[in-house]
């Protein structure tokens, strides 16, 4: 199967996601659109991968609308798609969401929940309760009735939904390792700032403590999301 990966910034690629999707002997196609590459026909796909960046889908950027609209089209269409971060949120506009400031802004490792239908989602029922995944984000989106909720938190309730079949947006990262984190750090002026010296500390701390679990959860849901896509 061949795959589109939808890059905002040359420092988020899909890491994991795209070592699991490789593995299993599928082919990844990657485009820069904060680099001026177009969008290409999705027709030529059998998944779409959204990763995240610096942007808001707020943004009134040329490549941001045409984002926008681009996805909106696709997911009408019924093709698959993963959303992370910034790709999640941009799904979520899409589909009629509106992007906001998130209560409070999420940093390093917080904890997501199980909601109602957890259980019962093909990626999602074997989640651990209350595992630790990384975060990297300022906004998060509200919640439609197109929308299935996979994951919560208390305080940023919006943190994984579904739409159609294998349509799926997290607000999280996944995908992520330490040396994925390390550039984000440099590269975040205002997330270091924000963080201070302790914070980024902590957070390499816990990433040693709680970066296995999550990258097991990760395998095991693009293994059945490509289970979900198989012909």
């Amino acid at each position: 199967m061949r795959f589109l990966v939808i890059q905002h910034l040359d420092i988020e690629p899909p890491a994991l996601i795209g070592e699991v999707i490789q593995s299993a002997g599928h082919t990844l196609i990657t485009i820069h659109l904060d680099q001026g590459a177009p969008l290409p026909d999705s027709t030529g796909f059998n998944g779409i991968i959204i990763m995240g960046g610096p942007q808001s889908a707020n943004d009134e950027i040329d490549y941001i609308l045409s984002e926008l609209a681009w996805v909106r089209e696709t997911l009408d269409r019924g093709l698959p798609m993963l959303g992370v971060c910034l790709g999640a949120q941009i799904m979520a506009k899409a589909s009629g969401a509106e992007i906001i400031a998130s209560p409070i802004r999420e940093l390093g490792w917080h904890p997501v929940y199980h909601t109602v239908e957890t259980g019962n989602d093909p990626l999602f029922k074997d989640m651990v309760d209350g595992l630790p995944v990384f975060q990297w984000h300022g906004e998060t989106f509200s919640l439609t009735d197109a929308m299935t909720l996979l994951a919560t938190h208390f305080d940023v309730p919006s943190q994984a939904f579904r739409l159609g079949k294998a349509q799926y947006g997290l607000q999280f990262h996944v995908e992520v390792d330490e040396s994925t984190i390390r550039p984000w750090i440099e590269y975040g002026k205002s997330e270091r700032a924000f963080l201070g010296t302790e914070g980024i500390s902590l957070l390499h701390r816990e990433s040693s403590l709680y970066l296995g679990s999550m990258q097991n959860f990760c395998r095991n849901m693009v293994n059945n999301w490509l289970k979900e896509i198989a012909p």
